[in-house]
């Protein structure tokens, strides 16, 4: 049974409001849930890779290979951090700027093709701030950071699919 405030109200009830999706506090939650559903897809990317580099390392009877999951769980928690921050510089002012409604008719490769392009502009903007606030932005540089690319597309892809499917779960065109 729908809630009152999910129907479209009739002209004669005194009221003119109509339902436009989910609110700025709603679509702040479902950013959050995105990016920790993109994290978790991080998550379970280099707990994969650590097994893999494990399994090599005890085949070729080499290195430590106990120690590669405890590698890749502390590169995690770096890369995390760095979505968090990716998620404040472009991912809360792009749910904050854009009204939910339209995303609900955006077809869903377009909707990857958003989410892949989201995570490079924020590590962009995330290696800018950090040369800014050093005071060396003139010898700016992206050398070395050819893995933190790929994982930055991981991620929010991941992060705006899940936005997007709560946001379109919430739409007002849906009917219950």
């Amino acid at each position: 049974m729908p809630l009152p405030d999910d129907q479209e109200p009739f002209i004669g009830q005194g009221r003119l409001t109509t339902n436009n999706g989910a609110g700025p506090f709603r679509r702040l939650l479902f950013a959050a849930i995105g990016l920790i559903a993109g994290d978790a897809a991080l998550l379970i990317y280099l707990m994969y890779n650590a097994l893999r580099a494990s399994a090599a390392l005890l085949i070729a009877h080499m290195g430590q290979p106990y120690r590669q999951l405890s590698i890749w769980l502390e590169m995690f928690l770096l890369y995390a951090m760095f979505s968090i921050l990716g998620w404040a510089l472009v991912g809360l002012p792009i749910v904050l700027a854009f009204p939910a409604r339209l995303l609900y008719r955006v077809r869903w490769p377009l909707c990857v093709l958003i989410g892949a392009a989201l995570g490079p502009l924020a590590l962009l903007l995330i290696f800018v701030v950090i040369f800014a606030m050093q005071g060396r932005l003139s010898s700016f540089s992206l050398a070395h950071t050819e893995a933190l690319w790929q994982f930055s597309i991981l991620v929010s892809t991941v992060s705006f699919l899940v936005y997007a499917a709560l946001l379109r779960r919430r739409s007002p065109s849906r009917e219950p």
